[in-house]
């Protein structure tokens, strides 16, 4: 819903013109209707008196007519009385009070999509004006407050949004409303511009041809940059110059074998293309996503893959360069990551958990080759002997023996423990301790790498400028060159 407004001065002439007296041959079934005659009676030059009378009582108001026209869209189906009650609100969100103003409203019929007009005194019964400021601003914001009493009007009685507004209604604003964010406006779809194509017919079906290769390259998602958007179209056999200052690109152009021009003369300006690309590069983003559990599958496959890099090198081996190599780069907030083309951020300290885990392995490592050499010792150890004892100065003998059969009982009583439970390499131990690791670290908080992302879509345009530049630069020394010959 669209609505309109003008002011002036002149009640019979703005009366006159809604009620289109002014087109005497108007077919019946065209005629406008009178929807309302609020506070008023007659015809059009006792109306626009009795109009007038009421607006003297305010010497000050030096435009007391409003006229205000209500369009609805032409692809919203509504039924004539949903259509009057949106018009009613319109004059109602104004502050219009039917018992003390004075108003006309009127249905055209004459197009396609009925519209309404509407004829108002913007002085009241009393002598008053009406309020018609706007954010605390005076009557020329009218436009602004119409803006958002269309939208509300939308949104309350389920109409069609309209699209194109700067300023609309929002009911959870202090002040009832907002404008629009300029990313909003950047997602806002551009309006279709006419376009003027050649009347030498030979020319024309040339630039149609070319337009709608244009528009056929545009509906690719995966064309989503100024370099992909050329390669795209000289496959077809059109060549695309592209027009720069330092600020990057601001025009282009189209050859072909038969024809050259610009991008302007078949609707397809530098501003409307690039819009494209970015909308395509938004998709192609949002269609790189990547689930969790893959996430995670990666993730431990490649720190597996690190921590056996790690033991094979040994305690000297440097975790962070290891990792750098195999696609973690650490970062302030933790180490950026890549998977599926979705850049990731792990917010875990990766190689002081990896040289943690190692350390413990090679503890667990040490202990074994402890206790297998203490086995060992064991296992060789033989048990003392028994000596007889002598009838006469026995006694010494007798507490050496007495010695050998505590040390005999102890030795015999290990080697049954280690018979029982013998050492075990530590494999099952590390690899549990390396399991738990990697386990923990996949379930640690793994968001997407925003600033990555951004910082791969500067430098891939970085790159294509670049690439642009140098090709302008070859294409010039060429010409130099051929310049030279002659």
């Amino acid at each position: 819903m669209v609505v309109g407004v003008s002011t002036g001065n002149g009640f019979k002439g703005t009366i006159s013109y809604v009620q289109k007296e002014h087109e005497k041959n108007l077919e019946q079934e065209k005629k406008p209707e009178i929807i309302e005659k609020n506070n008023i009676y007659g015809n059009t030059q006792s109306m626009a008196k009795q109009m007038r009378f009421v607006a003297n009582g305010n010497s000050r108001m030096s435009k007391p007519v409003m006229h205000l026209s209500v369009n609805f869209s032409k692809d919203e189906k509504l039924s004539e009385a949903q259509r009057q009650k949106a018009v009613q609100s319109v004059l109602k969100e104004m502050g219009v009070k039917s018992e003390n103003h004075q108003y006309l409203i009127a249905k055209h019929n004459d197009t396609a999509n009925p519209h309404y007009h509407i004829v108002l005194n913007k002085v009241d019964l009393d002598g008053k004006k009406l309020n018609l400021g706007f954010d605390g601003k005076r009557e020329e914001f009218i436009k602004n407050r119409l803006q958002v009493i269309a939208d509300k009007i939308e949104q309350e009685q389920g109409l069609k949004r309209t699209e194109g507004r700067n300023i609309i209604y929002d009911n959870t604003t202090e002040k009832g409303y907002r404008f629009l964010t300029a990313e909003e406006k950047a997602q806002r779809k551009p309006r279709e511009k006419k376009v003027v194509l050649d009347k030498n017919l030979n020319k024309r079906n040339q630039q149609t041809d070319v337009k709608n290769e244009v528009e056929k390259v545009l509906t690719d998602k995966n064309i989503s940059s100024p370099g992909a958007f050329k390669t795209a179209l000289e496959k077809k056999g059109i060549d695309v110059k592209f027009s720069e200052n330092k600020n990057g690109i601001f025009g282009v152009s189209f050859k072909t074998d038969k024809i050259s021009l610009k991008g302007s003369e078949i609707g397809a300006k530098w501003n409307d293309i690039n819009k494209v690309l970015v909308e395509n590069s938004k998709a192609v983003q949002e269609s790189k996503s990547v689930k969790r559990e893959e996430i995670e599958k990666h993730l431990k496959a490649d720190l597996y893959k690190i921590i056996s890099l790690c033991q094979s090198v040994g305690s000297g081996a440097h975790v962070s360069g290891i990792l750098k190599r195999n696609g973690f780069e650490e970062t302030s907030k933790g180490y950026s990551y890549k998977v599926n083309e979705v850049n990731l951020l792990i917010k875990s300290d990766l190689e002081n958990g990896i040289i943690k885990t190692l350390s413990q392995v090679r503890d667990l490592t040490a202990k074994y080759e402890e206790r297998k050499a203490y086995e060992k010792k064991i296992n060789q150890a033989k048990p003392l002997e028994i000596k007889p004892i002598p009838f006469l100065f026995n006694s010494k003998i007798k507490e050496e023996n007495s010695k050998a059969e505590i040390y005999n009982k102890r030795l015999s009583q290990e080697k049954e423990n280690i018979i029982k439970n013998p050492v075990r390499e530590p494999f099952i131990e590390n690899k549990d301790l390396i399991n738990n690791y990697i386990e923990k670290t996949s379930k640690s908080e793994i968001v997407v790498n925003e600033s990555k992302n951004k910082q791969e879509n500067e430098l891939s345009r970085f790159e294509q400028i670049k690439a642009q530049r140098e090709e302008k630069s070859q294409d010039q020394d060429q010409e130099k060159r051929q310049g030279f010959r002659r």
